[in-house]
């Protein structure tokens, strides 16, 4: 299975895990707004299942299952913005869906992004290189993107572009700014930044 179709099946699936809950926003921004808080901060499992549930405005409790998902979704995330970058995959629809409801998830995705990003405190923390300026300034534009299925050949390149530019600009701000250290006992305490 390709890095592609991966995201592709993880987007449905969350969407069938969510839904049920009431959740408000799609699976695509809750994975951007994961991306961009953990850019900025150290996540423990019970601030990120208290984020989720503010995040997606949910009006049922998640079962057992689903939290446990949740959880693996917070590690596994984690670990993909720690490595080499080659295993973290957008949540996207498939390309079966029309091209306005797959740039309508990217924009989702971005605005996510942003508001996790931003939740972080890494803006406050002090003045941003131009780089990472030029990167969020991007992002708030894709989240004003609007798609035209009329030209779908030409379409689906743009679309993949700027998917890669969004996914490899997201391992690059983990990098600067995100956890460095991979997840052990203990390492959270270490940070300077701890939540409580």
């Amino acid at each position: 299975m390709t890095e592609i179709e991966r995201s592709e099946s993880e987007f449905d699936r969350w969407d069938e895990l969510l839904d049920p809950l009431g959740a408000v926003n799609s699976p695509a921004e809750l994975q951007g707004m994961l991306c961009g808080r953990l850019c900025g901060n150290p996540l423990n499992e019970a601030d990120w299942l208290r984020l989720v549930e503010d995040f997606m405005a949910l009006t049922e409790t998640p079962d057992s299952a689903t939290v446990d998902e949740l959880i693996k979704l917070l590690k596994d995330t984690k670990g993909q913005l720690q490595g080499e970058g080659f295993s973290f995959a957008l949540f996207l629809p498939d390309d079966e869906q029309s091209m306005s409801e797959r740039v309508e998830a990217l924009s989702q995705w971005c605005h996510g992004f942003l508001s996790g990003f931003g939740a972080a405190g890494v803006v406050e923390r002090g003045d941003l290189p131009e780089e990472v300026n030029d990167t969020l300034s991007d992002f708030a534009a894709i989240v004003q993107i609007e798609a035209d299925d009329n030209d779908a050949a030409s379409g689906e390149s743009d679309f993949l572009e700027v998917a890669e530019y969004v996914r490899l600009s997201s391992l690059s701000l983990f990098q600067a700014f995100g956890e460095q250290a991979p997840d052990e006992p203990g390492s959270a305490t270490q940070s300077p930044t701890t939540l409580h």
